[in-house]
């Protein structure tokens, strides 16, 4: 079950300032506008996933984002692209699953997880 945002370790490394991130086991749940509820989240699966992509570096998908759809989970249906500002991530079946994230937001994001600085979410 899923913990409510009051109960979450809120985790605000100094290499994203303006992200919180929190995990319950099986939900990672990412802040970055103020208030007590989360931004985003994300099953613990979809979550690594997509820490893999972003420690694949040049070598990844989310190396040269555009507005065009780029493929991120091979098996599993995820797209990303940049448009207007924001990162646009879809998965799970046929895309039903969508995040938009501030671009921002989305280099804190990496940053936090190309340094190691959130590994405790999942590891």
């Amino acid at each position: 079950m899923t913990s409510p945002p009051d109960q979450l370790a809120w985790c605000r490394p100094a290499v994203s300032p303006d992200v919180g991130f929190a995990s319950d086991g099986e939900t990672v749940a990412i802040s970055y506008t103020p208030g007590t509820a989360p931004d985003l989240r994300m099953p613990g699966a979809i979550w690594s996933a997509l820490r893999t992509e972003i420690r694949a570096g040049e070598r990844g998908a989310f190396h040269r984002l555009n507005a065009a759809w780029t493929p991120w989970i091979a098996a599993g249906g995820g797209l990303a692209a940049e448009r207007d500002g924001h990162i646009h991530l879809r998965y799970g079946y046929l895309g039903s699953h969508h995040i938009k994230i501030p671009a921002a937001i989305w280099r804190q994001i990496c940053t936090a997880v190309r340094t190691g600085a959130i590994n405790h979410l999942t590891d």
